[in-house]
């Protein structure tokens, strides 16, 4: 027969493995969810109302990125897109490219970019020039 505190020291080591396994689990899967480049930063900002034409439009992240597979594009309401020139100002975290002159209205800025650990995420600012 088997004496009870043994099989009581027993089952409490499994299960204490048991949870040290799923919590191991559980971290890593919340440490893949976290590995997408989440935009933290815009110039101009989401929303913005400017009174005129900006020169550049920076977009920080909070991931180092992968510059192969970085774009960013500018979309008018007639819906004519443009791609920006990505400049050699950027960082690993920081997107920065020249804008042309625009005329006044409302813009788009489409983004995708690819963070180091393989996350692709893509999405959009929105801005607004007055006119004079």
């Amino acid at each position: 027969m088997f004496n009870n505190q043994v099989v009581y020291e027993w089952l409490m080591k499994k299960l204490i493995n048991v949870c040290l396994l799923s919590l191991g689990f559980a971290l890593g899967w919340c440490a893949v969810s976290w590995g997408h480049g989440v935009l933290i930063e815009s110039t101009p900002s989401h929303g913005a109302i400017l009174k005129e034409s900006p020169k550049v439009i920076s977009l920080r992240f909070n991931a180092a990125l992968e510059p192969s597979i970085t774009r960013m594009s500018l979309v008018d309401l007639k819906h004519q897109k443009q791609t920006l020139k990505i400049t050699d100002e950027s960082t690993v975290e920081r997107i920065i490219a020249t804008v042309p002159p625009l005329a006044p209205g409302v813009y788009h800025v489409h983004y995708q970019v690819l963070a180091t650990d393989g996350h692709v995420t893509e999405g959009s600012i929105r801005f607004t020039i007055l006119s004079h």
